[in-house]
């Protein structure tokens, strides 16, 4: 056999050991990049969020401009009038599911539609009121609402359930844990004038920090953006960050008479303004 031909026989094809460290490799290199293309994609849906915030920012600046009473959000009519719950998710977005359906809360009501989406109503190209990742909200100890784990909202996502992803800052005791259950201590129902620190105060959250605040500190919750116990959300002033939130961190003892909810660069009352009594009376 000539040394040509016997050359030409091996380069054939690769033999069954060099095939198996081939694939070896390859099954390394995707281990390594799938978490880094994994987490490079969290950090795009996560930015596409805090911009679909600041969009709604500037929306909510123009409405306090024109507001007679210079509030911070537009306050829902029906839902200070005859509703348990307060306005957190009528602000605007589209018509959700249960109560988010009744004819009062359909998108066509939701007052900052007109400044999102102008007085045609059309769905812009950029859809501000959706996390790209709304996830809905997890069963957790404590429920804040049961309407997303037991009732029209279980298995949806917050977009789908109410409208939309993000819930308007009230600041109130719903389960009266702290005996707050009858004003609002955030900058709901205020103008930015009563609220004394506008760039650490929250305006609007991604609805998935409610079960942080909700559960002790015991209880971790992954947010929208794979990250445990961060979430984005708009502050007063129309910025838009990320804060660490785990455990409802009530320091209400230390100012009496006001339900104080802090964190590191955040803050979700309002003190020392006053308490704005709760129309709707819970």
């Amino acid at each position: 056999m000539s040394l040509k031909h016997h050359n030409s026989r091996r380069a054939k094809g690769f033999t069954l050991l060099e095939l198996l460290v081939v694939i070896a490799i390859i099954a390394l290199l995707i281990a390594i990049l799938l978490p880094a293309l994994g987490s490079a994609r969290c950090e795009g849906q996560k930015t596409k969020c805090l911009a679909n915030m600041r969009g709604l920012g500037q929306a909510f600046a123009t409405y306090s401009i024109e507001d007679p009473g210079g509030y911070t959000t537009p306050v829902h009519p029906e839902a200070e009038r005859r509703w348990l719950y307060d306005g957190e998710y009528e602000y605007g977005g589209s018509t959700g599911l249960g109560v988010f359906a009744d004819p009062d809360f359909r998108a066509e009501r939701r007052v900052l539609n007109q400044y999102v989406y102008g007085s045609t109503q059309n769905k812009p190209p950029v859809d501000l009121f959706e996390c790209p990742t709304d996830e809905g909200v997890p069963d957790a100890p404590v429920d804040f609402e049961p309407f997303f784990v037991s009732g029209e909202g279980a298995g949806k996502s917050v977009r789908e359930g109410t409208g939309t992803s993000y819930r308007l800052n009230n600041h109130i005791d719903f389960l009266n844990q702290t005996g707050y259950s009858d004003s609002f201590y955030g900058p709901y129902l205020r103008p930015k004038t009563r609220v004394p620190s506008v760039s650490d105060t929250v305006l609007l959250e991604e609805t998935i920090a409610e079960v942080a605040k909700w559960n002790d500190e015991s209880v971790t919750t992954k947010g929208w953006h794979c990250k445990v116990n961060r979430f984005n959300v708009l502050f007063v002033d129309t910025h838009a960050d990320v804060i660490f939130l785990q455990g409802q961190r009530d320091l209400s003892d230390q100012y009496p008479d006001y339900w104080i909810l802090r964190g590191n660069g955040w803050r979700m009352d309002c003190y020392p303004a006053k308490p704005v009594p709760d129309l709707a009376g819970n």
